[in-house]
Formats: C-alpha cells, structure tokens, sequence
C-alpha cells in the first residue's frame, strides 16, 4: 500500500494562514466602508457639506469666541474683558441653511457665499437687512468655509428652485481666491488617505501652543494693535494672510489657476438662472480698512512680514515674502487695492453681471472712527451687516432693468 502524502503546511501555520486571510479581509472592508461612507466614519470631508439642518441654538458671542485665536495661535492676548457682544437664537432650515429673519411666500432674492454671508456672529446678517430694506424675500445660501467651488454647487442645486430676480455672490477677499484651489476637508480618495484622516480623526488634542516669553519671561503677543482714527482709540486683531490676497503677482491674477475657477463660478450662476439679475459683491477685510490706521510703530512690524501673491509653475497662486520699507508704504496701500480690480474687470466681463464694491462706503466709514467689524474676528459686527445691506440695496435699485 502506498502511503499517503503528508501535508505540506503544519496545522498551526494554516491557522496563521486563516487568521491572515480573515485580518487582511476585515481590512478590505474596512477601507471600503472609510472611502464609501466617510462623513458617517470620519467626519465632514466635503466644504459644501451642512452639518446643523433643522438646530437652533442660542449663542451667546464673546470676544474669545473671535477666529483670530485659531487662525493665530498663541499670538493673540487673551482679550481682559470677555463679556458678549451679543446674545440671540441662532436657526438653520431643513438644507442646512441660516432661517430668513422674516419669513416671506417667495424669495426672489438668492445670496450665495460662505461666513460673511451666513453672518454667524450677528442676529441679522446683511441678506436679511437686504430683505427689510426693498421689502421681498431673500434667501441666504451662505454658509461658513464656502468658497468659489461649494457656491457654484450650491447655485446649482439651489438658485433654480423658484423663479429669482437676483442672484447675489458675496465674494470674501480675505480668502475666496485662494480656496478656488484648495485640497479637500478631509482627503479620503485613498485607502492610505482615508485610515490617515480616521487616525486624525481620533488621534488626541495637540497642545495649545503658547505664545512666546519675553526676556522678563512674561508672555509676548502680536496682536491686538493699536487703532487711532481721529479721537477713536480700538485694539484690534489682524490675520495677516488676509491682506497678502489682495496684491496681484506680476502677471495679474488673471493668469492663475484660481481666477479660472472663479470665472467658472460666476458662469455656473449664469446658467442655471440665465433672466435673473446678477451681482457680485466685493467684501472687504479688516485689514485694508485698518491698517492705514495702525500707530506707526506697529505698522512697521506688519509691513515687516508681508507677503504677496505669486505664481507657480502650475499656475496656482501662493505666497512670498515681501518686506515694506518705510518709503515703500504708500505703494503698499495702494497695491491692496489689486484683487478688487480684478475681480471688477472679471464681473463686468460677464453678461448681465453687476459689481457692487462695499470698498468705498466701508473706507469712508472707517474714516470716520466707525468700528465695523468684531476686534477679535474677521467679520463684521452688526453695524458693518447694515451698511453692507445698505450699499447693496442701492446698487440694486440704481441697475437699469432690474
């Protein structure tokens, strides 16, 4: 009798074999169920994605609760009184978008644009003062973090919904040109990315970072600084990278990358509401308005670290460092003022568009010791929402046909 073959593998080593094959398709499954249903595992990915439909909440604004500690760490003096600016209730409707103040049958009126618009931080932001000022229904399609890319999505999906007579974009030029080519949220199109942001996702808090310590060891800080408009005296806090936008590289904004994006934002308005009237509005930041107002001591630390916009070979835009000399302040004013001629050039080369620049009426008020946005913020207070719906309402009823 012949005797039968022995097993190649020993019973230990084909249970390894098992477990292996059983790991690795745990893992399959796991990277599948990442990549398919991020959001759900991970966390917001997408920048167009809503995460508050149907909540309300009553929020209660302080000056800590301000961006500028996040967008600077440890580079902003704690503010010596934290008592809010203001207290109200805070809605958004079933899409995720912020509830019209009044509500109304119709909205003809759909503006489109990411904080500034969606006005956060304030009881009623410029759409819904836009909405008391020419008595008709406006809807506000703002949303925090949007940019050129998630307001064309959302005029697509939601411009067309009921007949519009004005479609509005409130184009925020601290940031907008930029995120026309930034990188996802959350990057899951691989299975490496995807297990790199669930990591993220779960990895522990990364210490606060402190601000620097003086030779006398007491903590120093770049901002606030010191504003001096006439007998106006304020502490204000600047992002820096804010006003780097505005200065045009060499060969214009025009011959980037992010201004194709935008052009193609204002085309996606065009199409899904070819009749409607369209406008695009210029917001302003803090920094051009203030700047020119900062005691001079502390203005030469800002021209100091200045950057501006260049190209890269790609054609994207990025940054470079740029130092103001004292002599070279005025042309450094004046080069602020590139990213709104820009994007003027770009919206009136577009049919049936409108440019509506808060720049003007924000400088002349400023002028004036008006404090319109939050010390401790990016945005604007209250009194800056006005006088934007202001603005806009008249440049609306000055349009011929519309």
């Amino acid at each position: 009798m012949t005797p039968s073959p022995r097993s190649r593998f020993h019973p230990a080593a084909a249970g390894l074999l098992v477990t292996a094959m059983t790991l690795g398709c745990m893992l399959c499954g796991l990277t599948a169920a990442l990549m398919l249903f991020p959001d759900a595992l991970i966390g917001r990915t997408s920048y167009v994605t809503r995460f508050q439909p149907n909540q309300t909440m009553a929020l209660l604004w302080k000056p800590s609760d301000g961006d500028v500690f996040a967008a600077l760490p440890g580079r902003v003096r704690p503010p010596a009184d934290d008592s809010p600016y203001v207290g109200f209730e805070l809605g958004w409707d079933a899409d995720g978008f912020r509830v019209p103040a009044a509500a109304s049958a119709t909205y003809p009126i759909a503006v489109f644009g990411d904080s500034f618009t969606e006005g956060f931080a304030v009881p009623k932001p410029y759409p819904d003062g836009l909405a008391e000022i020419l008595g008709v229904g406006v809807r506000n399609y703002g949303y925090r973090a949007y940019g050129p890319v998630e307001v064309a999505q959302v005029a697509e999906e939601f411009a067309a919904k009921e007949p519009r007579t004005w479609l509005i974009w409130g184009f925020f030029s601290g940031n907008d040109m930029g995120d026309a080519l930034r990188d996802p949220r959350i990057d899951t199109s691989t299975p490496w990315a995807a297990w790199g942001a669930f990591f993220t996702r779960f990895a522990p808090p990364a210490p606060t970072q402190m601000p620097r310590l003086g030779a006398d060891g007491q903590p120093q800080y770049d901002f606030p600084m010191p504003v001096i408009i006439g007998g106006n005296y304020y502490e204000l806090a600047f992002v820096p990278y804010y006003w780097y936008w505005q200065q045009a590289p060499l060969r214009g904004f025009e011959a980037s990358r992010n201004y194709a994006v935008v052009r193609e934002a204002l085309e996606a308005l065009t199409t899904v509401e070819a009749s409607a009237c369209k406008a695009l509005v210029f917001i302003p930041t803090k920094e051009q308005l203030y700047l020119p107002y900062v005691h001079p001591n502390s203005r030469q630390f800002l021209r100091a670290l200045n950057q501006r916009t260049r190209l890269t070979d790609s054609g994207a835009l990025t940054y470079v460092e740029a130092p103001v000399s004292d002599a070279d302040e005025p042309a450094f004013f004046e080069s602020l003022y590139g990213l709104r001629d820009a994007m003027r050039g770009l919206t009136e080369s577009q049919p049936g568009w409108v440019f509506i620049d808060l720049l003007p009426a924000f400088e002349d008020a400023v002028a004036r010791g008006e404090l319109l946005y939050y010390p401790y913020d990016t945005h604007w207070n209250q009194a800056g929402h006005d006088l934007a719906a202001q603005v806009i309402a008249d440049a609306m009823r000055a349009t011929p046909g519309c």
